[in-house]
């Protein structure tokens, strides 16, 4: 698919002096932007997962402390 930007005359300058294809070096950057943002919502993912857990672990622990209570209560 063809997609039209706008540039900076110099920052096109730039690029044409240093790669051979500029579409080439549009979709790497994009590439890696894209797997940059993948990475991050993983990220974010676990430490929610994480926080999770830990809420869960707690909870557990309560539970438990409340049973053996009861039990020993009689």
């Amino acid at each position: 698919m063809k997609v039209s930007i706008s540039l900076p005359d110099e920052l096109v300058r730039y690029v044409d002096d240093r790669v051979e294809n500029r579409s080439r070096l549009v979709e790497r950057l994009l590439q890696t932007w894209r797997k940059h943002q993948e990475k991050q919502a993983m990220i974010e993912a676990c430490l929610l997962l994480d926080e999770l857990s830990e809420s869960d672990d707690e909870d557990t622990a309560w539970q438990q402390a409340a049973i053996i209570d009861w039990e020993v209560s009689g």
